[in-house]
């Protein structure tokens, strides 16, 4: 799906392009924080659940304990926030608009993901407007 192809497209442009010599407090502490996210939401995940793909398996189970039970997308966070400290490192206009493309893409794939998620479980909509999307509380 063009949502998978965009997302690692600018995932890896700012991944080779991060001057990584230039990591500061900032940018140590973004990285710490999404591979943390990114831990708690695997641990949390279903393994049957997990897709990078925007559509939902036969026995795929709504996740909503763990970190799931503050944000519905904590792996498309953890993406956010290790490119953000990436772009930080880079500095210019091109980092800028990548992580912009990035973070409307993860916007349109996730709102497909939660279109299928409430066609599912009629009690989506409820986890929906309990949850934050990307951010606990937002």
């Amino acid at each position: 799906m063009i949502y998978v192809v965009i997302q690692f497209a600018c995932i890896i442009y700012l991944i080779i392009n991060a001057r990584f010599e230039y990591l500061n407090t900032l940018s140590t502490s973004l990285i710490a924080l999404s591979i943390a996210l990114g831990l708690m939401a695997v641990i949390n995940m279903r393994p049957s659940n997990l897709n990078i793909v925007p559509t939902l398996k036969d026995k795929h189970q709504l996740v909503t304990h763990g970190i799931y039970r503050f944000i519905r997308h904590p792996m498309y966070t953890s993406v956010l926030l290790f490119c953000l400290a990436c772009a930080l490192t880079i500095n210019n206009n091109q980092a800028t608009i990548v992580m912009f493309v990035l973070l409307i893409d993860l916007i349109l794939k996730s709102n497909v993901e939660e279109k299928l998620l409430s066609e599912r479980f009629e009690t989506y909509p409820n986890y929906k407007n309990k949850t934050g999307r990307f951010l606990p509380f937002l």
